[in-house]
Parts: C-alpha cells; structure tokens; sequence
C-alpha cells in the first residue's frame, strides 16, 4: 500500500475537503482530495500527501462507482433529499417498467452532462451553486464523460410516509447552513400518494460526473420526477470500502475533545 494515499470511508453529513484540511493540520504536510462527496453520500474519497500530492491529476482520472437509488413521485432543486422541492405527483403513481429500463440503458457510453445547478464547478470564479443561492441566472455549463457500467434492480412499492420520515431525520442530522429549516417544512406539507416507487442503480462513472445529474436526467426523459436517494461511492478506482479506515477512528483524539471536529461549513450567501 502506498503510504501517501490515504483512503477514508466518509460517513454522511462529512466534508471532503474538511477532511483533507484536518489530515494536512494533523500530519503538517499539504493534502489534496480526488473527488468530494454531498453532503448526504458516504464512500471512499483518498486523500494524497507527500510525493503523491503532486499527482492528484493522475488520480482524479480515476474511474468512480457508485451505488444509489432513485426515489419517485418529487424533485428538488439540488436533485436529492437535501432540496427544495419543486415539483411532486399526488395521484397514484404508475411507472412503466420497460420505458424506465430503456431509458438508463441508454445512459451507457458516452456522456454529455449539464452540471446540476448547486454543484461546485466554477464559472467567472463563482461556483455554480453561489449563483444559484444569490438568485443570479445559472449559466449552462456541460461535461462530456463516460458511463462505463451500469446495472439496475428491480422497482420497489414503498410507503411515503415512512420514507418522507426517514429523509427529514437524516436531513435534521446534517450540520451547517443548507437550508435545512425550509428543506423540512417543505417535506412536512408534502402531497404524495400513499405509495412512492424506487429503484437501485449501481453505475461506473469518469471523472466530474454527477449521479444527482444523471438521476435528473432518467427522470426527465421518462417524465416522472424523482430524486436520488441513499449515494454511496463504493470505489475510486481501484480502492474499496475494504481498503478504507474509517475518519472517527483516524481523529479519534480530536473528537474526544470536539465532538464538532469535522463538521461541514458551508457560506450563507
């Protein structure tokens, strides 16, 4: 194993680039990351150091997996849990299982990508989702990559009501300024149907794809809203789960004595 790429399992509600900060404070050498997660995803992220810093270009290439679910019946704006919705169905839903299979087999291959409207990526020095919080128009800007798998499941029938619950603790769990108050009072008037839909995906993707972008993109063309749901990167390249340490145990003198240690931050624009 080579001693300057560190791999983390990251839990949810954790900052990658908090991570990388706090390695660097704590072995007094420069870090860098390959990848952040959001805010509601856990997986592996490696952190670089010593000569392998320099090679973060290398390691970014590096071909990401990704497990995850895509929950029908609402959309956000941030196309996961942590958004506002914009957009719900309130009769019952019918998913026309063959329509939705064809639509993400035919995300395999090359990928062109419109990034999500909160997202990091970077124009005139502002980051997408500054523009978006600042209430400034978005500019439209697209990636071109690669989806080298992807497998999907079958669909589930699950209650809305136990789901909708789940997602409001989770939320609650997250700390930092995500607009979390306005996030649950959306959820808590929420109108769906009794019963939502949801499938598991499983997809091999290249470097600065979004899952929250292509889940926006299957649900657009088969015209159901939907969001993606329980996001866990289960390998960088070549790196697994089986291959990560955990960060609580990592920094575990550092949270016995400030349980707060890794909390996010996030700017209120």
């Amino acid at each position: 194993m080579n001693n300057d790429i560190l791999p983390f399992w990251q839990e949810i509600g954790t900052s990658t680039s908090i991570i990388a900060r706090k390695v660097s404070e704590k072995l007094h050498s420069k870090t860098s990351h390959t990848g952040t997660l959001d805010p509601l995803a856990s997986g592996v992220v490696l952190i670089l150091k010593g000569d392998e810093y320099f090679n973060k270009e290398k390691y970014i290439q590096n071909y990401k997996t990704y497990n995850f679910d895509i929950l029908f019946g609402f959309s956000t704006d941030t196309h996961d849990a942590l958004g506002i919705i914009e957009k719900s169905i309130t009769e019952e839903l019918e998913i026309d299982e063959k329509k939705l299979n064809e639509v993400i087999n035919s995300m395999f291959g090359k990928y062109h990508q419109q990034y999500p409207d909160f997202s990091s990526k970077k124009v005139e020095g502002r980051s997408l989702w500054e523009y978006k919080r600042l209430g400034l128009p978005v500019p439209n800007v697209f990636i071109d990559g690669e989806i080298l798998e992807i497998k999907n499941g079958k669909i589930e029938k699950i209650p809305s009501e136990n789901e909708i619950n789940n997602l409001i603790e989770t939320i609650n769990s997250i700390s930092g300024n995500f607009r979390q108050e306005e996030i649950v009072e959306k959820y808590q008037s929420l109108k769906v149907p009794p019963h939502l839909f949801r499938i598991n995906l499983e997809v091999v993707m290249s470097r600065g794809m979004y899952v929250r972008g292509l889940v926006r993109d299957i649900c657009n063309n088969i015209n159901i809203p939907g969001i993606v749901t329980n996001l866990v990167r289960t390998k960088d390249g070549e790196f697994s789960k089986a291959d990560c340490q955990t960060i609580k145990e990592y920094f575990k003198e550092e949270l016995a004595q400030n349980p707060k240690f890794l909390n996010p931050e996030f700017r209120n624009l």
